[in-house]
C-alpha cells in the first residue's frame, strides 16, 4: 500500500428511510455540521435517499466523487436485518451487494474506510465476506440487535462529538454506549447491546477460525476434503482444519491490502 498524504477528512451520511420515520441522519448532519467551520479541509455531507436505486446510486456517486488523501468515514442510517439493509423486499440491498460498494470505496482510500451502521442488527454484517477480494471497510460499528430511535437520536451525536477520524472510535464508542439506559429493554425478556466495532483483520480471522461457527464449517468439510472411505472420519475433520486455515492464511494478505 502506497503512502499518501491526507489532505481531507470527513463524515457522509446516508439516511435511508421510510416516509414516516424520524429523519435521524438529517438531525445528525444538523448536530455535527459545525465541524466544517473548524477546519477547511473538513467535511460532513448528507445524502437523503428512498429507495434502494437512490441508495445505490448515491454509494456510486460518493465512489466517483471521492480522491486519494481522503480519510472517510460512512454513517449510514437505515433499517436493517441479519442480511442487509432496506425499508422492505422490494428495496433491500444485501450485503454482498453493499460491499460492491463499499469495496471500491476502501481501495480508493487506501483502507481505511470505517462504516458505521446505525440500523438494527447491523452486526449481520460478520455473515458475509468474500475473501478472495479486497477488504469492503477497514472496521465498522455495528449492534446485534434493534436499535431504538431515541437510542440513535442521543448517542450519536455524542459519538462523533470529539471525533475527527476513524482513529478516534475508541472514546467515541464509549460516549455512544454511555449514551445507552441497557436496563431498558427492547421488548419483554429482550435486552439491549452495544454497539461495537470490527476490523476488517478480524472479521476475516473469524469466518477462517473453524471452531467460531462449527455448522459452518461441517457444511463446507465435504467440498475441503470429499468422503473417501480409504480416510478415518476422524483424520478427513483433522485436515480440512487444516487445510480451511491454511486457505485462510493464503488469502488474507491480499484481502487486508498488504500485498
Amino acid at each position: 500500500m502506497k503512502d499518501v498524504e491526507i489532505e481531507r477528512t470527513g463524515i457522509v451520511i446516508i439516511e435511508w428511510l421510510r416516509p414516516e420515520d424520524p429523519k435521524l441522519g438529517q438531525e445528525l448532519y444538523n448536530d455535527i455540521k459545525y465541524k466544517e467551520t473548524e477546519d477547511g479541509s473538513y467535511f460532513v455531507t448528507l445524502y437523503s435517499v428512498s429507495n434502494k436505486v437512490e441508495f445505490t446510486n448515491t454509494l456510486q456517486k460518493i465512489i466517483d466523487s471521492i480522491k486519494e488523501g481522503t480519510l472517510l468515514t460512512l454513517h449510514i442510517v437505515a433499517h436493517g436485518c441479519e442480511d442487509g439493509l432496506g425499508t422492505d423486499l422490494g428495496n433491500f440491498v444485501d450485503w454482498k451487494e453493499l460491499f460492491s460498494y463499499t469495496r471500491q470505496l476502501n481501495i480508493i482510500l487506501q483502507n481505511t474506510l470505517l462504516l458505521v451502521l446505525s440500523s438494527c442488527v447491523g452486526g449481520g454484517i460478520l455473515s458475509y465476506i468474500e475473501p478472495e477480494k479486497r477488504a469492503p471497510y477497514m472496521a465498522f460499528i455495528a449492534n446485534t440487535r434493534s436499535v431504538l430511535i431515541k437510542d440513535a437520536r442521543n448517542g450519536f451525536p455524542l459519538f462523533y462529538k470529539d471525533y475527527r477520524t476513524p482513529l478516534d472510535f475508541h472514546e467515541a464508542l464509549l460516549r455512544l454506549n454511555g449514551s445507552i439506559d441497557f436496563t431498558e429493554e427492547i421488548e419483554p425478556g429482550v435486552k439491549k447491546t452495544e454497539f461495537f466495532i470490527m476490523s476488517a483483520s478480524h472479521t476475516f480471522d473469524e469466518v477462517f477460525n473453524p471452531d467460531r461457527d462449527i455448522k459452518h464449517f461441517n457444511s463446507v468439510v465435504d467440498k475441503i476434503m470429499p468422503p473417501n472411505p480409504l480416510i478415518p472420519q476422524e483424520l478427513r475433520l483433522e485436515k480440512a482444519r487444516e487445510l480451511f486455515i491454511a486457505e485462510g492464511k493464503r488469502l488474507k494478505p491480499y484481502f487486508m491490502f498488504q500485498k
